[in-house]
């Protein structure tokens, strides 16, 4: 059968057609067949993500970027999708997406990040799941992390030499260098005093050592004397331990409330003289004692008046024994 040169056209038309669709298609980092899961995440910026860019995990390619876009209902996110090649791999619960730069040239990849198996959830993620993306810090963030703080140190220090350039030009100026002639000569005058005053004190040293010696004598004897008398003060201690022993023994107790008992009692009977009770009681709160002494007072002294004016009254001396005559 003799073909003619339009089919071969039309066949090799048909076929360029299809290895293009495939192409583009593999190129978006879809599948030559279609079946391969999409998934989604969400970042704040691509920072350069492109289309068929890889997806890995540890370091080993399990799928591509498919596409990379504005999310339709958030202008401010970027949403991207991908494909996960291997039907095998199931991605648990708590997994994470994260844009990375792959190589030193700053290729971005996405990485699948498995959570540890304490921290996995229930379940896997399904095709047209959204998994919870974050983006590592670029190697121009890390650099200016580690540079920035070296540039404020490099400043600072700059400032300090500056500091110190102008402190040693002022130094080297006339009048500073005046300043420092004048400060010299006290320094050297200070230092003349001091020998002076350790001159004094060696003096007054020399002068002092037999007080001193005198001095350590004295305490020598003191603490000779209570050597001596070492016998004599353990007896003393062994008398006044005798004497808390005697007192230890002693029924304190009992005397201490005997005390009290007979305290409560006087003061019993205290209460009573106050309140008028008793002959004690009623001699300190009536004044009839007082005032019957009183009268007998008086009447004894008008008695002694009376002897004294008529002695004759009461006493009768006679020689003969005769009696007085009555008046």
């Amino acid at each position: 059968m003799k073909v003619s040169k339009e089919f071969k056209v039309g066949l090799l038309v048909v076929l360029g057609l299809l290895l293009l669709f495939v192409g583009v298609n593999f190129l978006k980092g879809g599948s030559l067949f279609g079946e391969d899961r999409v998934f989604y995440t969400q970042f704040t910026n691509s920072q350069g993500l492109q289309v068929a860019n890889e997806v890995q995990l540890n370091g080993l390619k399990i799928g591509q970027v498919k596409s990379v876009g504005l999310h339709p209902l958030d202008p401010n996110t970027i949403l991207v999708s991908y494909t996960i090649d291997n039907k095998e791999l199931q991605i648990p619960q708590g997994s994470t997406i994260e844009l990375i730069s792959s190589d030193i040239l700053g290729t971005k990849a996405l990485q699948l990040n498995l959570p540890e198996p304490k921290q996995r959830g229930l379940g896997f993620y399904v095709m047209g799941d959204t998994l919870r993306g974050f983006i590592q810090p670029s190697l121009e963030d890390q650099i200016n992390e580690q540079i920035l703080p070296l540039k404020m140190k490099t400043e600072q220090l700059i400032s300090s030499v500056e500091s110190i350039i102008v402190s040693v030009n002022a130094f080297w100026d006339t009048s500073a260098a005046y300043t420092i002639d004048e400060s010299l000569y006290e320094v050297r005058d200070a230092i003349g005093t001091f020998a002076d005053l350790a001159d004094n004190l060696s003096v007054l040293i020399t002068k002092e050592t037999d007080m001193v010696d005198k001095i350590l004598h004295d305490v020598s004897n003191v603490t000779n004397n209570l050597a001596s008398k070492s016998d004599q003060i353990s007896h003393t201690i062994d008398n006044i331990s005798a004497i808390s022993d005697t007192l230890k023994d002693a029924n304190l107790r009992m005397v201490i409330d005997e005390t009290k008992a007979t305290l409560t009692e006087l003061n019993g009977v205290l209460a009573k003289v106050n309140n008028g009770e008793g002959s004690l009681g009623l001699l300190l709160h009536s004044d009839s004692l007082h005032n019957e002494l009183v009268e007998t007072n008086q009447s004894i002294q008008n008695l002694l008046d009376d002897m004294e004016a008529n002695p004759d009254k009461y006493v009768h001396f006679s020689l003969f024994g005769r009696k007085a005559k009555a008046d």
